[in-house]
Parts: C-alpha cells; sequence; structure tokens
C-alpha cells in the first residue's frame, strides 16, 4: 500500500463486526483504521487522516449519529451501518451528512461496492 491510498475508519463496538469489516474493506486494498465507540473514533479523526468512515448506528453511550455530529471535518464521507433502520431513523435530522446507508449483516460486494462508489464520488468533487 502507498501514501496514496485511501484510508478508510471502521467503528463498531462488536469485535466480530468490526474484523469482518476490516477484512473486507481491506480486502479492497485500502488502509483500514479500526475504533470501537465514538470518542476513540474521534480521537483518530483528530490526528490520522480519514477518507470515509463506515460507523455502526447503534452502540452503547453515544451512536453513530453522535459520531457524525461531532466530526472534525464534515467532509469526510459516512456510511452508516444499522441493524434495523426504520422511517423513524430518517426522521432525525442529523441523517443528512449520511452518504450510504447498508443494513446488517452487510454482503461483502454490496459493501465494497458502496466503498468503492463513495471514495469515488468524494475525489471526483476534490
Amino acid at each position: 500500500m502507498s501514501a496514496s491510498d485511501p484510508v478508510v475508519l471502521v467503528v463498531d463496538d462488536d469485535t466480530i463486526s468490526r474484523m469482518l469489516l476490516q477484512h473486507m474493506v481491506g480486502a479492497q486494498g485500502y488502509t483500514v483504521l479500526e475504533a470501537d465507540a465514538v470518542d476513540p473514533a474521534l480521537a483518530i479523526l483528530e490526528s490520522e487522516p480519514v477518507d470515509l468512515v463506515i460507523c455502526d448506528y447503534v452502540m452503547p453511550e453515544k451512536d453513530g449519529l453522535d459520531l457524525l455530529e461531532a466530526m472534525p471535518d464534515p467532509s469526510i464521507p459516512f456510511v452508516l451501518l444499522t441493524g434495523a433502520l426504520d422511517q423513524s431513523d430518517l426522521a432525525d435530522p442529523r441523517v443528512e451528512g449520511v452518504a450510504a446507508y447498508l443494513t446488517k449483516p452487510v454482503a461483502s460486494e454490496l459493501l465494497q461496492d458502496v466503498v468503492k462508489s463513495t471514495l469515488q464520488d468524494t475525489a471526483s468533487v476534490s
């Protein structure tokens, strides 16, 4: 991997889910950073260049949208993972900053397609 490889931050409180996501995203050649909660994710975002965040919606203490709201750079694309997304979740005004929603368990091919297209969309804008 080179210094120009996109960096993806995976945030999930479940160790197995985080490992699976890391494996699926890493298989595309991206550099993957991991965090198990919002506060460690924020520490990474404040100290490392990150090109994309993939975050679980439901976590203890603070949820994925709390992370989205607190991100130091709101231009970083944000993919939200959830076990079940219902219409009340979409009514939350914080969801406007979400680039994509994926329902768990997410298929590897779908996740890889979303990561690739989201990073390409971001690259074409900058």
